[in-house]
């Protein structure tokens, strides 16, 4: 009986010890690199991920690191948006092959995610770990169980491009898939496979006009499978040099993200050369309205009466869709809307007659900006055609903001006043002050200032003219 109870107890005992191996094995936090593809030469970013530290008091955390230095050379490493209240970490990358890192706060840490960066650059072709020889949150509680990564550089990299596109969704995008030189080796097939986010992008076929198997008799493409797309390609040329493989061809599926476009499978004939597909991206971003690069005139005040002038627009879409242009004469459509960015005109309006000229340019997104000329039609000079008649204009446009223009004749040589006034009679700004002007036809503007170079508020201006003994006046309106 003594026996028996003896045996009890040691087994309850046990049972105690395995219990609380279990409870401390599941309070460990777990810490986690990931094993990257990456071409030498390139550089990236490498996460070290822990989970859940809610509740636990996490408030400084240190590890050492080893890998092989003739493969990739760690840099740097930079804190992860999980301590982003914390100071820059300590980091001792004295010791080739080693880092050692060690950060805290004043804030205890909550929720899991990317705790640092490790800033590589990949040095050497070949495989290394990533692997942890020491890590500790405080001084050891909680524990931790670590998983380490690797990064493999393989001797020959296919490669698929990180792109961006500011497309709308439904749009078409060309992906290209690089390969490091490939001469002498007597590549004649190539077959691969690779995966992305369907919720994001559509990787609908591939084009090979342009790149290193355009002349290869088979090329075959397979997307049976949502989300994945299967490529089988062969000639009897042997490919040579480095450059665009393949190009993928895609569609947007939804704006603000990226998809990561990952290789699950790549070989070279039936496997010699050995090659290593390296993972690319594409990001897809919300349309953004086109751009004005330039225009010709890039300024204009008055356009010759009898003569041609001619109007150009240099615009461009972010997203990288052609552009349609649509031409308006005083807002009434002209041109367009078309691909052509020109517009000629012949005005034989009076002298004084204000004009405007506007310019739509429209992105396949059908997103539009515009730009605008206001000007006066004069002589074929500015002041050469003689009016019969002292004529002072009515300003254009009116109501304005910022910027008016004013049109005024003169049949004879005299001194010229332009002066500006608000509706309680005070002056608040000199255009003009006694400056001898010939007999002709001039234009003045008013960019909304006083004389001290300060914006006047919304409200009725009286702008008067006397040049000899004409002496006229009119209202305009600034409106902001």
């Amino acid at each position: 009986m003594r026996n028996s109870k003896h045996a009890l107890k040691r087994l309850a005992i046990a049972l105690g010890a395995l219990l609380l191996v279990s409870a401390i094995g599941v309070a460990q936090v777990a810490v986690t690199i990931p094993t990257v593809t990456a071409k030498v030469g390139t550089s990236q970013s490498i996460p070290i991920t822990v989970g859940d530290l809610t509740g636990k008091g996490v408030v400084s955390y240190q590890f050492n690191l080893s890998y092989d230095p003739t493969i990739i050379t760690v840099t740097a490493v930079t804190p992860g948006p999980l301590v982003a209240g914390y100071n820059a970490p300590t980091v001792n990358l004295t010791t080739a092959g080693v880092v050692r890192v060690a950060g805290a706060g004043q804030t205890a840490l909550s929720g899991g995610g990317i705790l640092a960066y490790l800033v590589t650059t990949m040095v050497g072709k070949g495989t290394t770990s990533l692997a942890f020889s020491q890590f500790q949150f405080n001084e050891g509680t909680p524990a931790s169980t670590t998983t380490n990564g690797s990064v493999l550089v393989p001797v020959l990299s296919v490669k698929v491009s990180d792109i961006s596109t500011l497309l709308p969704v439904g749009s078409t995008f060309t992906l290209p898939i690089t390969t490091e030189t490939v001469t002498g080796l007597n590549v004649l097939s190539a077959q691969f496979t690779v995966t992305y986010d369907q919720t994001k992008i559509n990787i609908t076929g591939a084009s090979s006009v342009g790149t290193m198997t355009s002349a290869w008799t088979s090329n075959a493409v397979n997307t049976s499978v949502p989300g994945q797309l299967k490529f089988a390609g062969a000639g009897s040329t042997a490919l040579t040099g480095a450059g665009t493989l393949i190009n993928l061809t895609g569609t947007v599926v939804a704006v603000g993200g990226t998809s990561a476009v990952h290789f699950t499978a790549l070989q070279y004939n039936e496997g010699t050369p050995a090659a290593g597909g390296v993972d690319g991206s594409v990001t897809t971003g919300a349309p953004v309205k086109p751009v004005l690069n330039s225009r010709i005139p890039a300024t204009l005040t008055a356009a010759s009466q009898g003569n041609i002038t001619a109007f150009s627009v240099n615009a461009s879409d972010p997203g990288g869709s052609a552009l349609t242009y649509s031409w308006k004469l005083n807002d009434a459509l002209v041109k367009g809307p078309g691909t052509d960015n020109t517009y000629s005109v012949r005005f034989t309006d009076p002298h004084g007659t204000a004009k405007k000229v506007t310019c739509i340019f429209t992105s396949a997104a059908s997103l539009t900006d515009s730009t605008v000329w206001s000007f006066i039609v004069t002589g074929v000079n500015n002041g050469t055609t003689v009016p019969n008649d002292f004529v002072l204009g009515q300003n254009y446009p009116n109501p304005f903001n910022p910027t008016t223009l004013i049109s005024y004749s003169l049949p004879k040589e005299a001194p010229v006043t332009f002066e500006v006034y608000n509706m309680l009679g005070v002056k608040v700004r000199t255009l003009m002050s006694g400056e001898t002007r010939s007999a002709g036809t001039y234009t003045v503007s008013w960019d909304g200032k006083n004389d001290g170079g300060v914006s006047m508020p919304s409200g009725v201006y009286l702008y008067r003219v006397v040049a000899g003994s004409y002496l006229a006046s009119k209202k305009m309106t600034l409106l902001k």
